[in-house]
């Protein structure tokens, strides 16, 4: 049973569009998507076939206000639901829920997901971190998110923050490191396409094993004749070669006593 009768959505970016068509594949029609740029607005409507709106009149009508909007903006679009009687929450990994605090009920709806616009997601097991003010919102807000996943986690502050932060190591972090993988291959008339199975079979072997029991190569074996070879290629790459040697280094320290770049 939705929680929900009436769900708006504040914003036009990543996470909008994401939820926007998730609600529709679940047969869930937003209420309306509150969008300020009219070409965005435009532009939704057309690749998501919702009813965008400009001002918050319509906002105020709903039952459930999901603001997916820049950390920055949060604030702003709080001080325009001051009196909206509705639940209002966040997306936020790093605001606090108090950031809603203006609003008397409110919380936090944050998928621990990466989100692009035209990215097919399966929402089924994406873990949900929910948090609201009353706790007759907090029931309301788990039976809407299980109708979503099936991963739904109570969160507070801190430890979302901590999720966040943990987010950008395991995934931005990642993506970087992808890039200078690509640039490599590259430079050198390869692939990244080459490395698929490889991450696959990393990122696989690391949530069985354990991160510790998984990891291999040249500074977990000690391999310092491969690790200053490595050092040589990167001299042309200034700046990935500093990297290679701070991420070389913590490996050594951490399985090689006395052994350092």
């Amino acid at each position: 049973m939705l929680q929900f009768g009436k769900i708006a959505i504040i914003g036009a970016g990543n996470v909008s569009y994401t939820l926007c068509k998730l609600l529709k594949d679940k047969d869930i029609e937003p209420f309306c998507v509150f969008v300020r740029n009219e070409s965005e607005a435009v532009k939704m409507r057309a690749d998501l076939n919702v009813e965008t709106v400009s001002d918050y009149e319509k906002v105020m009508l709903s039952d459930l206000a999901i603001i997916a909007v820049n950390d920055d903006a949060i604030s702003e679009v709080a001080s325009h639901l001051v009196d909206y009687k509705g639940l209002a929450v966040h997306t936020s990994g790093t605001r606090p829920s108090e950031t809603l605090s203006e609003i008397e009920r409110y919380g936090v709806f944050y998928p621990l997901q990466t989100m692009s616009k035209g990215r097919e997601i399966a929402f089924d097991d994406v873990p949900i971190l929910i948090y609201a003010n009353m706790p007759e919102d907090l029931i309301r807000l788990r039976g809407f998110s299980a109708a979503l996943s099936s991963k739904v986690e109570y969160c507070d502050d801190e430890q979302r923050k901590a999720v966040h932060l943990a987010a950008v190591y395991v995934s931005n972090f990642t993506d970087v490191m992808l890039e200078i993988g690509a640039k490599i291959l590259k430079d050198n008339g390869l692939d990244l396409s080459m490395m698929r199975h490889l991450v696959k079979e990393t990122m696989q072997k690391a949530f069985e094993m354990s991160p510790e029991k998984a990891l291999t190569g040249p500074a977990r074996r000690g391999d310092m004749e491969t690790i200053e070879n490595h050092m040589k290629m990167l001299e042309k790459y200034p700046e990935e070669q500093d990297i290679y040697k701070l991420l070389t280094n913590f490996i050594l320290e951490k399985y090689h006593e006395n052994e350092k770049l």
